[in-house]
């Protein structure tokens, strides 16, 4: 059984992550009240951002230290492209770790930078669904999925907290 359930986490860690942060938002936002002066939509934005950052920073270690396994998921064959995608899911999730409690602006630059690199991302996996008809865990699961939440949510989360302050 854990094994099952370590093996679960691993395939499927961006959900895990992300089901992580909402749960820890809620925790934070109405059990705990540690900041009660944040508002909602800042208090899921600092937790998905952080999810984001971290799952970033998994994908970079799966795609530069176990680049077969990594291809195999996603149902590719291994590349040494990989470490390329590795060093910029490294850059995207130490910049999505660092908005957690950063500038509107910067937080809006690293949205829009893992908006475009993760959806990016998906239509890639769209194309690999379509044309190779690849439905592995890696290219049609939670990855996928999770690869356009992730960022849009993020941006909705920040549009809000801009509408909020403007109403305040």
């Amino acid at each position: 059984m854990l094994a099952n359930l370590v093996a679960f986490t691993l395939e499927n860690f961006t959900l895990v992550a992300f089901v992580a942060a909402i749960g820890f938002a809620l925790f934070c936002g109405f059990v705990v009240r540690k900041h009660p002066a944040l508002g909602w939509a800042e208090q899921f934005f600092r937790w998905i951002a952080l999810a984001m950052g971290a799952t970033g920073i998994y994908a970079f270690i799966t795609h530069a230290f176990f680049p077969e396994q990594a291809a195999a998921a996603i149902g590719w064959q291994n590349s040494p492209f990989q470490f390329e995608v590795a060093v910029a899911n490294l850059g995207f999730g130490v910049i999505a770790i660092l908005a957690f409690s950063a500038s509107f602006g910067f937080r809006l630059a690293a949205v829009i930078g893992n908006l475009c690199w993760l959806w990016g991302d998906a239509a890639g996996h769209i194309y690999q669904m379509v044309a190779s008809h690849n439905f592995t865990i890696g290219n049609a699961g939670s990855w996928f999925w999770l690869d356009i939440i992730y960022p849009g949510s993020a941006l909705i989360l920040l549009l809000v907290m801009k509408f909020q302050a403007r109403c305040a």
